[in-house]
């Protein structure tokens, strides 16, 4: 190790990847722990064959049981198949119109004129908890206790795992009160669990209901914590000034703009995969069964590939950038977060006539969803626009 005492303590810090020594970009951490840093390596890890997400005694399979982010093969295409329904194209295309607009409106009015130290905690979450609640059938009234319940449950997707009592008790009663909400009518035939029990029944796919349960409830998971934390990003951004807003009015604009901001800051720093034989990644062999941590900001920020990495830079070539992973596991939701931040920037850059950082002591959280912490920000009121 270099410059740290542990593998846990190398993890820990922000951009951990620069830590590691020059030469190689398969790094053997400790026993049965490599790390993946290169462009070029971590897309040949989350490609290979031979990398898997199952493991018998990943904490997350353990808290959720089986669940489409912890299986592979034909059990993992029968999950995904599972939630393509909810977001396809059509799919998304109504929820930019009728769900998205609301929440984002309602997001924007707590925060016009308001300066804020907290805002990951207080405000990044209400978008996309809104839209996972309204699509998994919930009354929108519970965001906030889903909210409570939901954020210790990132650790579980950590390396290492922070497994407590507290965390399978969390997944008990997030379950409990889906099927609470579900026996009180408050879902409908669109929902989430009503969409993917129609679909297992029509094609037929070998999963019980604590599957589809289990899945529903991973992808209210994923698809909140990620987007809560590049939500966080993204107002940062805005907030060191380095776009003008009234330049990201225009769509293509604003498309290039969400492109860098995704590459500098993919809200999962770093993925967890085990190598289900041995094997080699550039070379370097990898037993079988040990963990491979693939390092989504460190291949978003390869030299190799993006000239002045570290530069905010709108425009560059995006082919390597990866926010969203690559390969059989590769984000589902991808097109329903990146409508979900189009319409939330578009929507500040209507009401607000600048987005200030005031305080930045350059802090980032570097697992469970990475995000800059540690600042404020303000959001000035545009004049003539409602506060």
């Amino acid at each position: 190790m270099t410059g740290t005492s542990s593998p846990a303590g190398l993890l820990a810090q922000p951009y951990w990847y620069r830590h590691l020594p020059a030469g190689t970009d398969v790094h053997h951490l400790d026993e049965g722990l490599f790390a993946v840093t290169g462009n070029a390596a971590v897309q040949e890890a989350l490609v290979h064959p031979s990398v898997v997400a199952e493991h018998p005694l990943k904490a997350s399979a353990r808290a959720f049981g089986p669940n489409v982010l912890d299986a592979d093969g034909p059990s993992h295409r029968a999950f995904r198949a599972l939630l393509a329904p909810i977001l396809s194209a059509g799919r998304i295309a109504e929820y930019r119109t009728s769900l998205m607009p609301g929440l984002i409106r309602e997001l924007v009015d707590s925060i016009v004129g308001v300066e804020t130290d907290d805002f990951y905690n207080s405000f990044a979450h209400r978008v996309p908890y809104g839209i996972v609640c309204t699509i998994l059938g919930i009354d929108v009234a519970l965001v906030d206790r889903f909210h409570e319940l939901t954020r210790p449950l990132a650790r579980l997707l950590d390396y290492p795992t922070r497994e407590t009592d507290e965390t399978h008790a969390n997944v008990a009663e997030l379950l409990r009160l889906i099927e609470e909400q579900r026996a009180a009518g408050t879902s409908g035939e669109q929902s989430l669990l009503e969409t993917i029990e129609r679909t297992r029944d029509r094609k037929g796919i070998s999963l019980t209901d604590d599957e589809v349960r289990s899945t529903a409830l991973l992808f209210f998971l994923a698809g909140t914590e990620t987007s809560s934390a590049f939500i966080t990003s993204l107002v940062y951004c805005l907030g060191r000034g380095l776009f003008g807003l009234d330049e990201l009015r225009d769509d293509a604009v604003r498309d290039d703009y969400l492109e860098e901001v995704l590459r500098l800051y993919p809200p999962v720093q770093t993925i967890v995969r085990f190598a289900g034989d041995d094997l080699t990644i550039q070379g370097v062999r990898v037993p079988r069964h040990s963990a491979v941590l693939a390092s989504i900001a460190g291949a978003n920020r390869d030299p190799r590939v993006f000239d002045h990495p570290d530069r905010f830079q709108t425009g560059r070539p995006m082919r390597g950038s990866l926010p969203f992973a690559v390969g059989a596991h590769a984000c589902p939701g991808a097109m329903l977060a990146k409508t979900e931040f189009s319409l939330l920037v578009a929507e500040i850059v209507e009401r607000c006539s600048d987005v200030v950082i005031t305080r930045d002591r350059l802090g980032m959280e570097s697992q469970s969803f990475s995000h800059p912490t540690d600042f404020s920000i303000e959001f000035r009121t545009r004049q003539g626009k409602r506060s």
